[in-house]
């Protein structure tokens, strides 16, 4: 392993795997196991709320990738055609101006994890979306009973 490989990577604060088998298992499914695990050659570059990753070691990630896929000739050339694939159904971007640099859309994870079994893999936590702001219930109608500026009938003596 290079030392490069070392220098941004990092645990995420969690540390379990998802529950996927080999087989089944998506690409962008196993990046965020790579992540959450702190693997060598993949971290978060700032916040991982933000959803950007570098592949610090890109060949040692494809490695692993098709180690895990059973295709002993993965290399990053292949593994970047299929990260090239989520582009068009908003799973991932390119980081632009950026060398092995990509960033999840969490809502379009969101869309593709829909189908997805309750138990949760340890990096759902991403893609669970913010609470929306529910906008402040209206005023209360003034009732004809409960009229505080009404004054009572004058009466006539």
């Amino acid at each position: 392993m290079r030392r490069e490989s070392l220098r941004c990577c990092g645990s995420v604060g969690v540390s379990t795997r998802a529950s996927t088998t080999s087989t089944t298992v998506q690409l962008w499914q196993f990046l965020l196991e790579e992540l959450a695990s702190g693997a060598p050659g993949i971290c978060w570059e700032g916040p991982p709320g933000d959803g950007e990753f570098r592949l610090s070691d890109p060949d040692e990630v494809a490695r692993r990738w098709g180690r895990r896929k059973q295709k002993p000739n993965m290399n990053y050339d292949k593994l970047s055609r299929a990260l090239r694939y989520y582009y068009d159904k908003n799973i991932m971007s390119k980081v632009h101006g950026k060398r092995y640099a990509y960033r999840f859309s969490w809502a379009g994870l969101t869309a593709a994890c829909q189908a997805q079994a309750a138990d949760a893999p340890p990096y759902w936590h991403y893609l669970t979306p913010p609470p929306a702001h529910s906008p402040a219930p209206p005023p209360p109608h003034p009732s004809p009973h409960n009229n505080r500026h009404s004054q009572p009938p004058a009466t006539t003596q």
